[in-house]
C-alpha cells in the first residue's frame, strides 16, 4: 500500500515537473528576445528565478545535466563524450618534437580534470570521456625524450579532500600541493611539508567555469586559497613579458586585479598573463620554463620555492592573444635547466594544444631553417 502511494507521488511529481518545464520553457523562449536566455541571464534578477525553476524541473525529470554541464549532489562536472585518438597522438608528438628540439630535460605532467577523478558520481549511462585511458594513450605515444610525471593516482588517493573545485574542472591549491610533493621529487628537489605553508583564504564565493557555462548556481561556491611559505621571501621580481614590452607586477598573487575584475581566479598571475617571468631569492641556478594552462596557476607558488627563476607560459592565453610565446622565452636571455609541460587532460585532448606547441624558428633544427636552394641547371 505504501509503495502504491509512493508511486503515485512520484508520478505526480514527474507530471508536475513536465508541466512546469513546458510552461517555463515557452515563457523563456518568448523572453529570449529580451535577454532571457543563455548563461548570462542567470545574473539577471528578473530571469534568474525562472531559470532556476526550469533547471530544477529538468533535473526532476531525470536529466543529469544542465546545458551540457553534469549536476551531482556535490559538484558540477564537465560534459565530455570522448576523445579523438588522432588528436591525442598529435599532442604527444608535439611534446616529443619540442623535447627533441631543445637541449634541456623536458617533463610532462598531465592532470586529470574533476571528471577524471569524480566521474563515478554520475550514472553509468552518462557519456563521459575515460581520462584514465586517454592519459595512458598519451603516455604510450611520448618519445623517450620526455619524462612523464604521473598525477592521477595521487589525486585519486586524496579525492575525499578538497582537491578540485566544485564549480570548475581545475584543481584547488591543495590539489596542486598533493601533486607537487611527488612532482618536485621527479624534478630533483625535496618538497616542503604542509606545515611549512601559511594558508590565506582569498575568496569563499568563487563560481567557476562550469557555472559560467551552465548558469546553474544551486551548488556551494568554492574557496580560493593562497599558499605562502613560512620561511621563503616573496619573489624578487614578477615581470609580465609581452610582445610590446614588459611590465613589473607587485606580486604573483594579484589580489587587486581579482577583486576589481570580479573574477577571483585572476588572483593567480599566470591566469591573466600569457608569459610571466619570476625571479626569486634562491641562488641555486635552477631555471624552470613552465608551459601550462589554468592548472599552472595553483602550482606555480610551490615551484617558486625550488628555482632561481620560473618563466610561465599560459598556452590558452598565448593562443587567444596570438602571442608568439616561443619568441619571448627562447630569446637567449635565460638558459633553462628544466622544462615542465603541465596541462589538464581537456587541454591535451584539444587540437589547439598541438597548434600552440608548434615549433617556431627559435627551435627548428638549423638545417630546417635554411631557405631551399635553387635547383636549376648548373652554370
Amino acid at each position: 500500500m505504501a509503495d502504491r502511494k509512493e508511486s503515485k507521488v512520484q508520478r505526480f511529481q514527474t507530471l508536475y515537473a513536465a508541466f512546469l518545464l513546458a510552461g517555463v520553457t515557452a515563457f523563456l523562449a518568448a523572453g529570449s528576445l529580451f535577454g532571457g536566455s543563455g548563461p548570462e541571464a542567470a545574473e539577471n534578477p528578473v530571469w534568474r528565478p525562472l531559470l532556476h525553476t526550469r533547471d530544477h524541473a529538468v533535473l526532476q525529470l531525470g536529466r543529469d545535466s544542465v546545458r551540457n554541464v553534469y549536476v551531482t549532489d556535490e559538484r558540477l562536472l564537465p560534459y565530455s563524450v570522448g576523445y579523438d585518438e588522432s588528436v591525442i597522438a598529435a599532442s604527444a608528438q608535439a611534446v616529443s618534437d619540442y623535447a627533441e628540439a631543445v637541449s634541456v630535460p623536458v617533463y610532462l605532467l598531465a592532470v586529470p580534470t574533476s571528471a577524471g577523478i569524480y566521474g563515478d558520481l554520475l550514472p553509468e549511462a552518462a557519456p563521459l570521456v575515460n581520462e584514465h585511458a586517454e592519459l595512458d594513450t598519451l603516455a604510450r605515444q611520448l618519445s623517450s625524450s620526455v619524462v612523464r610525471i604521473e598525477a592521477e593516482s595521487w589525486l585519486s588517493t586524496e579525492r575525499e579532500q578538497y582537491i578540485y573545485y566544485r564549480t570548475d574542472p581545475c584543481w584547488t591549491s591543495y590539489g596542486a600541493f598533493c601533486v607537487y610533493r611527488t612532482a618536485i621529487r621527479r624534478l630533483g628537489a625535496n618538497p616542503l611539508g604542509y606545515d611549512h605553508f601559511i594558508i590565506s583564504h582569498f575568496s569563499d564565493d568563487y563560481y567557476g567555469r562550469l557555472v559560467q557555462e551552465s548558469g546553474y548556481r544551486e551548488v556551494k561556491p568554492d574557496l580560493i586559497d593562497l599558499f605562502y611559505s613560512d620561511s621563503e621571501l616573496p619573489p624578487k621580481s614578477v615581470t609580465a613579458l609581452r610582445p610590446d614590452g614588459t611590465e613589473q607586477l607587485s606580486s604573483y598573487y594579484r589580489q587587486s586585479l581579482a577583486k576589481e575584475s570580479g573574477d577571483p581566479a585572476l588572483v593567480f598571475a599566470t591566469n591573466s598573463e600569457a608569459v610571466l617571468h619570476i625571479e626569486t631569492e634562491n641562488q641555486n641556478n635552477r631555471e624552470l620554463l613552465l608551459i601550462t594552462d589554468r592548472f599552472g596557476g595553483n602550482m606555480t607558488p610551490f615551484l617558486l620555492r625550488h628555482y632561481h627563476t620560473v618563466t610561465a607560459v599560459n598556452l590558452e592565453l598565448a593562443q587567444a592573444q596570438k602571442t608568439d610565446w616561443q619568441a619571448l622565452v627562447h630569446n637567449g636571455s635565460t638558459a633553462y635547466t628544466q622544462i615542465l609541460v603541465l596541462c589538464g587532460a581537456d587541454t591535451l585532448r584539444s587540437p589547439d594544444f598541438s597548434a600552440a606547441m608548434q615549433l617556431t624558428k627559435q627551435l627548428l633544427p638549423y638545417e630546417d631553417q635554411q631557405p631551399e636552394q635553387d635547383k636549376g641547371d648548373p652554370a
